[in-house]
């Protein structure tokens, strides 16, 4: 299966502008019938903390662009959404659809990333959410998650053979992204994939650092700092066959 990992450099609270971005990056690759696309955490507004900006209406546009580049694409589409607000707090989603516009998954991110306040505007989830496309069963995370082996034990107890998380991270403790994704990776039996962003916002730096393990922890990619969009190659078979000669998966203790 074809991925493509798009680490953008949000437009702050500007989805028009953000939309843009990624048709410009698409456009400048290959993207192969039945390819999974995915987008960061909060693709097109960025990690702002006013949902009354961030959230979609009920016409759900953000998911609208998605399915409309799953469609014009013939791809699997993931991204990070806001859904909509109620007054109160909106939610930290992502969602997928397929070419033909079908939801495949909406996850609530289960870890509100209470150092910047994002509890106070974004309501929690309380489960993991699995979706499969092309034979393989995918999890996606959110960010803060991805400190929180605890959560991810239970999708790949559920089967899950790759895990995507999304993300807003900042420079400040980017080296705690690529080796946490490593761990989760290994720890799991799984492919792993980082989706971050990069550039700035109001107040934090993103050095991207987008990257992906198989499931011996091998690295198969990682990102600078820039702008770009990155294509990879997995098969479900390599997680599977692991998993079948060092089956630690099974020796887990019961949930």
């Amino acid at each position: 299966m074809q991925i493509i990992a798009l680490q953008l450099d949000t437009v702050w609270e500007d989805k028009a502008a953000n939309h843009d971005r990624v048709r410009r990056l698409l456009a400048a690759t290959k993207v192969n019938a039945n390819a999974l696309i995915v987008l960061p955490e909060m693709f097109d507004t960025g990690f702002s903390m006013r949902p009354q900006v961030t959230a979609q209406t009920a016409d759900r546009e953000s998911e609208a662009f998605l399915r409309t580049l799953a469609r014009e694409y013939g791809a699997a589409v993931l991204g990070g959404v806001v859904g909509p607000w109620n007054g109160a707090q909106a939610s930290n989603e992502a969602v997928a659809f397929s070419p033909q516009g079908t939801a495949l998954v909406r996850y609530r991110k289960m870890h509100p990333f209470t150092l910047s306040g994002e509890d106070q505007h974004y309501g929690a989830g309380d489960r993991h959410a699995l979706f499969t496309w092309q034979e393989t069963v995918i999890a996606p995370f959110i960010c803060y998650d991805l400190r929180f082996p605890e959560v991810f034990r239970p999708a790949a107890r559920d089967g899950a053979e790759l895990i995507i998380v999304m993300a807003c991270w900042p420079e400040t403790r980017s080296e705690h992204w690529v080796r946490l994704l490593q761990a989760r990776a290994i720890e799991n039996q799984a492919f792993v994939l980082g989706v971050n962003r990069c550039g700035t916002d109001p107040t934090l730096r993103y050095d991207g650092r987008s990257c992906a393990f198989d499931p011996h922890g091998v690295s198969l990619f990682e990102a600078d700092g820039r702008e770009q969009l990155f294509s990879l190659e997995i098969e479900p078979q390599v997680a599977r066959s692991w998993r079948a000669k060092f089956p630690a998966l099974r020796d887990m203790l019961p949930a």
